[in-house]
């Protein structure tokens, strides 16, 4: 992995912007994308299009959008760079469809949480060669373009991953991410994928364990301390925008959701033995981790 990032903080103005840039998908993502990109100096042409009229509505009366569309193809053919801010199973289907039009353009990225599968797809399509995969790791339980926000990406990692495209567009998608305030950083689609896996996908699950456990024992939200609601936030996530990655991820997940059975199941062992000094080690180990420690086998 190679970094090449702005250091975070905000938008790079070094490099002048695009011309115009297209957004195909007016949800959190792609809301925060746009307002972003309104911070620069000079702004790019802004449009945007989702296929639900109430996000469209909503980019149009915030202003952050030029114009705004229900159709894709509005989009894609008048911008210079177009980003797809839409769900993992959305994209395939966007780039054979409107491939002729993406070809010609300066780039295209995305922000999908998985990046083999959409490399795949740019292959398929062919337009691998102006294709550069996009994952920044931003983000928030809520969803929609209400929930978005100019800060969003500012000082947050963007993983890249590329096949086919040359490094005049490498060096494009560097500067795009770079201007909405990411820090971009290449990795293999493959690495990526694995790390999502374990990483972010697992974490959202075991909130959702942990929310289903809460609740059949009789608690509410409102019982929880800090603490508890920290744990439980990502319970609040939208299903259908996990969907997708989950059906992609899910053999990794597994691997995942088990490591994590056997440290519950230890945990709740070490309990009914009241073993207090094996459960204040183990937490101590926890600990160390979480300090930039670990590294050792488990058990």
């Amino acid at each position: 992995m190679t970094p090449s990032g702005n250091g975070g903080g905000g938008p790079d103005q070094g490099s002048a912007p695009p011309a115009s840039v297209g957004v195909v998908g007016l949800g959190l993502m792609g809301g925060s994308v746009v307002r972003s990109l309104g911070r620069l100096e000079p702004r790019p042409t802004l449009l945007g299009c989702s296929s639900e009229l109430t996000e469209v509505e909503r980019a149009r009366e915030a202003g952050v959008v030029d114009q705004a569309f229900l159709d894709p193809e509005e989009v894609i053919g008048a911008a210079s760079v177009v980003v797809f801010a839409v769900p993992l199973g959305a994209l395939p289907p966007l780039l054979e469809r409107h491939a002729g039009a993406l070809a010609e353009k300066e780039l295209v990225t995305d922000v999908a949480g998985l990046k083999a599968p959409v490399l795949r797809a740019a292959r398929s399509a062919g337009v691998e060669e102006v294709f550069v995969g996009g994952h920044p790791m931003a983000g928030s339980e809520a969803s929609g373009f209400s929930a978005s926000r100019a800060d969003l990406l500012d000082g947050a990692r963007v993983w890249l991953s590329a096949d086919g495209a040359g490094p005049t567009v490498r060096r494009r998608a560097q500067e795009f991410w770079r201007s909405v305030g990411g820090d971009p950083e290449w990795i293999e689609a493959g690495e990526h994928d694995r790390a999502m896996a374990w990483c972010s996908h697992l974490p959202q699950l075991v909130s959702n364990a942990l929310a289903g456990g809460l609740d059949a024992a009789g608690f509410r939200p409102t019982d929880l301390g800090p603490g508890g609601r920290d744990m439980v936030r990502l319970a609040g996530s939208s299903p259908e925008l996990w969907r997708d990655l989950l059906e992609r991820s899910a053999p990794e997940v597994g691997l995942g959701l088990e490591s994590v059975s056997r440290a519950l199941r230890t945990l709740a062992d070490l309990l009914a033995r009241r073993d207090l000094d094996a459960v204040s080690g183990f937490m101590e180990r926890t600990r160390d981790w979480r300090a930039g420690g670990g590294g050792e086998e488990w058990s």
